[in-house]
């Protein structure tokens, strides 16, 4: 309602100084051509034809002028939402890209420490990746991407580059599943670095340890040896890390292992020669 009454008094006024203008114009005109105008009087109808039209002019030219603003600052906001999200896509797919360099740099440098981990009584058959594990509470193992097509047979050893990870439970063509060494069922021959003793270990209930029995009178580890594969079983090669002894009972000891069985990615499929 009140826009409306705005719009009415508009085209009043409007209509009002057009009207006054057609007036002004003639009598300018008439007074010019019977010679009885001069210039003050030309003048005072100019200044009062100003007069009549500036607040007519303002009051049109005004609210165009106010939604010529605001539309200009809306585009403004709507362009530096269009670059702010640009630059967001921009900042992710930087972040994407750091992520996947971060990670092939640490793909390439646990390649170059599995080549570093071999001694001379070993054969590599395969350098591959893990593929999945299956969950603690059934058996301890690992699945790789290499099979019987690689090259990878039942019983082959497993190491990375942190020491020994397992043994080659079982071989399809292009997969094999891997026990661990952190399993109840698995069994590794092993000696300490002095070769002062030997021990047959296996994994503890939980995962987190290696553990083994001893008779009475039989020689015993001490905290902080430093375990290898002996080598007796055929299976292992000798002298690959096992683990570090860090408590030991009447009967038996415990080690910690060295391999992260929580973070494993690549691994080595070995034999002996």
């Amino acid at each position: 309602m009140f826009y409306r009454k705005k719009i009415r008094h508009l085209t009043k006024a409007t209509n009002l100084g057009k009207v006054y203008i057609t007036v002004l114009f003639i009598l300018t005109f008439l007074l010019i051509l019977f010679n009885k105008a001069d210039y003050i009087v030309v003048n005072k109808i100019k200044s009062l034809s100003t007069d009549v039209l500036n607040p007519i002019s303002g009051f049109i030219t005004s609210p165009v002028r106010v939604a010529t603003q605001a539309v200009n600052k809306i585009n403004e906001i709507r362009f530096l939402q269009q670059d702010n999200l640009k630059l967001k896509e921009e900042v992710k797919r930087l972040k994407k890209w750091h992520t996947l360099a971060i990670k092939n740099q640490r793909e390439n440098n646990a390649f170059k420490k599995l080549l570093n981990t071999t001694t001379n009584n070993i054969n590599i058959i395969k350098t591959t990746t893990i593929t999945s594990q299956t969950p603690y509470i059934y058996a301890k193992s690992i699945f790789i991407k290499a099979g019987v097509n690689h090259g990878v047979l039942e019983d082959f050893a497993v190491i990375n580059e942190r020491g020994l990870v397992g043994k080659v439970l079982s071989s399809s063509e292009n997969n094999s599943r891997i026990l661990l060494i952190n399993d109840q069922n698995s069994s590794v021959p092993v000696t300490s670095m002095s070769k002062k003793f030997n021990a047959i270990i296996k994994g503890t209930a939980d995962g987190k340890y290696l553990t083994s029995t001893f008779v009475k009178d039989e020689k015993k580890p001490k905290i902080g040896d430093v375990l290898l594969t002996s080598g007796n079983a055929g299976i292992f090669p000798s002298d690959i890390l096992v683990g570090k002894v860090i408590k030991i009972s009447e009967d038996s000891f415990f080690a910690l292992p060295y391999v992260d069985f929580n973070n494993l990615e690549f691994v080595q499929v070995i034999n002996i020669k």
